[in-house]
């Protein structure tokens, strides 16, 4: 039995199916036909992409295929989405806790007052930037009174967060902002969109929807590690440029 396993590694059998393991072991087929088979599956693996797929869609690969390899690799794939998920739910907690505060406290009048603070200075100015800044606050709202529900109700939020995001495309072109999109999400979702205001500031959002490419370019950027804090920095930048000198 020593003989018989020489050249293939554990890690390989492993992965090569219990029959094939046992008859390497037992000395009916070679060494090289295991490792032919193991470099078919990994080869079928490494060219399989993961992107887009969500947790319901690899639970069901993993019920079709009997590609050990690949099925290690969705496997991994499950486990790092549970990980962001539990991350996920975390910061999500923190968000609403903060809702709540915005919703009372925002630039010392609330949220709601400060929405319609910006609504009515971008109708008066008739100013872009200033409707960008409401669409951005609006995107920001939505985005956070999703997490508040289940259901259809928290889909319909977030097709409003994405409606919003396209809508702001346009605007964010037109004044020349630096903004973009890619794919290193960190999280249980396909795209990170971003924008920066005119401070340099950064502003980030998940997004699942794949016409988001239609309208914003690629864009080599990484998140600037702040969680939680994309509410903080728009009303940071109202109470800075619209309302500091305002008597609210």
């Amino acid at each position: 039995m020593e003989r018989a396993i020489v050249g293939v590694s554990s890690v390989i059998l492993q992965l090569v199916g219990k029959k094939m393991r046992n008859d390497y072991k037992n000395g009916k087929i070679s060494g090289s036909r295991v490792l032919a088979k193991y470099a078919r599956d990994k080869k079928e693996a490494d060219a399989f992409s993961l992107y887009g797929y969500r947790q319901g869609d690899i639970k069901d690969l993993l019920k079709e295929t009997h590609n050990n390899v690949l099925k290690q690799k969705l496997q991994d794939r499950l486990a790092d989405m549970k990980r962001a998920s539990q991350k996920s739910a975390d910061q999500n907690r923190t968000s609403l806790d903060k809702l709540e505060r915005f919703k009372k406290e925002a630039c010392g009048i609330g949220l709601r007052k400060v929405i319609k603070k910006m609504d009515a200075i971008a109708r008066k100015s008739k100013d872009r930037q200033a409707r960008l800044v409401l669409l951005l606050l609006e995107t920001e709202y939505a985005n956070l009174s999703a997490k508040q529900h289940r259901g259809k109700l928290k889909g319909k939020i977030y097709q409003r967060k994405d409606l919003l995001l396209l809508q702001m495309a346009d605007y964010l072109d037109k004044l020349n902002w630096k903004y973009g999109i890619n794919d290193e999400t960190g999280k249980n979702a396909n795209h990170l969109v971003y924008v920066y205001l005119p401070n340099g500031v950064q502003l980030t959002w998940h997004c699942n929807s794949f016409s988001i490419y239609q309208r914003y370019p690629p864009i080599d950027a990484q998140w600037d590690g702040q969680v939680c804090m994309t509410m903080d920095k728009i009303l940071s930048y109202i109470e800075t440029e619209y309302l500091k000198d305002e008597s609210i």
